[in-house]
């Protein structure tokens, strides 16, 4: 990576890189222009050091350290679960992106090396999950949390013109420091969760300007003695060459604001409603029999979900799926958890756990709905993400967006950053695209 360059890339690679960063800026220009997680970058900014930066948090108009803004845009982004994904439960879009924009603004560069810099991210991501994915799932952790600083630290580091050496020994440093990220704060909603996405973005900035300074990670993080290979065990990946593909064309865009736990739950929703249109006022009970570490989740939860921990429950998203036909961001406020629109339906959902998908890594992301109404009839169906097979196009991908940025960009504004996403690897710079976020409007 340190010696390609971007004409080592195809056609497909470079539209994934625009389609990751539509996605990332989506999501963004939503949390920045909501003040998203405020009281934590009221605390986040309080570590910023006196002689600031160059860089930005979006929506702000100071400018900071960018180990700073690269820790606030992510924990922001990560507050949604509107992330992109890959192989192994891993979302490099908020680590790289933040990271790589960051040191962009406050070092410069070439929009060359900014593609070069996410697509090495999005690789060591990628493969860093596949590696931990199963031993992370034993242990009870949030593998992105765990993993997503390596991918940030690749990104930073190759943006910041770092040698061979200086880059294993950034990544030797934060796998050094990396967060554990116990799945509970999800469970419970606590607002430590929020730092899972940013802190390893945070860990990845440090390391880069260590590693610049001259200080050294252990160069056999991962498979020396008393290392790191007791968790990075894994076998797959390894036999993908570079390049073979480039991982960034695995890229999956998310379509709910939650977890990926709770989607065949609520695709399954969706399709009950559409080949049936249920009138929900008459609905006696509903069943949601869904796999293992769903229902877990899901029973870790419990009744009284919050903003957070909102997005992993069964009876509030599948309610919310059967009234509104649509799960948007705004569900997740706490005017609406609290609707009694929604809790009315929410007590009348039974969740149940199906073993026969199997548990673990290797079990079947599934789901079977059974929906009684109060005249008797019975309406039922399964949704078995591992059968179905959702193409997200760049069309989905653009009313995604366009849904995020309503009532903050005007629909030229919409367009304009939509087509010059796309367009990255044509850009000179990314002047115009910084000034916007950093003017976003405070909704």
């Amino acid at each position: 990576f340190v010696h390609c360059s971007v004409t080592d890339f195809d056609q497909a690679t470079l539209r994934q890189i625009g389609r990751s960063l539509v996605n990332y800026l989506g999501g963004s220009i939503y949390t920045a222009s909501h003040q998203s997680c405020a009281e934590l970058l009221a605390l986040i900014k309080t570590m910023n050091p006196a002689s600031s930066g160059q860089a930005s948090i979006w929506a702000d108009d100071a400018c900071v350290a960018p180990a700073i803004a690269a820790f606030s845009n992510a924990c922001r982004l990560s507050s949604i679960e509107l992330n992109d994904g890959t192989k192994a439960s891993a979302h490099p879009g908020i680590y790289v992106w933040s990271s790589v924009l960051a040191t962009y603004q406050q070092y410069g560069g070439s929009v060359a090396d900014v593609i070069r810099s996410v697509v090495f991210g999005y690789d060591v991501c990628t493969r860093m999950a596949m590696l931990s994915i199963e031993r992370i799932r034993e242990l009870g952790l949030h593998n992105p949390g765990f993993v997503g600083g390596l991918g940030a630290v690749a990104a930073a580091g190759l943006m910041r013109g770092l040698t061979i050496d200086q880059l294993c020994n950034a990544f030797g440093i934060v796998a050094a420091l990396l967060p554990v990220c116990p799945f509970i704060s999800f469970v419970e909603g606590a607002t430590a969760k929020d730092l899972y996405g940013g802190w390893g973005a945070y860990l990845a900035m440090f390391a880069v300007d260590a590693a610049a300074r001259g200080l050294t990670g252990a160069e056999h993080i991962l498979d020396g003695i008393k290392s790191l290979n007791t968790v990075f065990q894994g076998e797959n990946g390894k036999e993908i060459g570079i390049g073979s593909p480039y991982l960034i064309n695995w890229l999956s865009i998310k379509q709910y604001p939650a977890c990926f736990a709770v989607n065949p739950a609520v695709n399954a929703a969706f399709a009950l409603q559409e080949k049936y249109d249920i009138d929900t006022a008459q609905i006696e009970s509903v069943l949601v029999d869904s796999y293992p570490y769903s229902y877990d989740l899901n029973n870790g939860v419990g009744r009284n979900p919050n903003t957070t921990s909102g997005r992993l429950s069964l009876y509030y998203t599948v309610a919310v799926a059967l009234i509104e036909r649509s799960l948007t961001p705004d569900a997740f406020t706490q005017e609406k958890l609290h609707s009694p629109k929604y809790a009315e339906l929410c007590n009348k959902i039974t969740a149940k756990r199906h073993d026969a998908y199997g548990d673990g890594p290797k079990g079947i992301r599934a789901c079977i709905i059974e929906i009684h109404m109060k005249d008797g009839t019975i309406y039922t169906t399964e949704y078995n993400a591992t059968d179905v097979h959702v193409e997200y196009t760049d069309e989905m991908l653009y009313e995604k967006y366009c849904g995020l940025t309503n009532g903050i960009l005007t629909p030229d504004q919409q367009k304009s950053i939509y087509q010059d996403a796309m367009a990255i690897a044509r850009k000179e710079d990314l002047s115009s695209l910084l000034s916007t976020l950093q003017t976003l409007p405070k909704v």
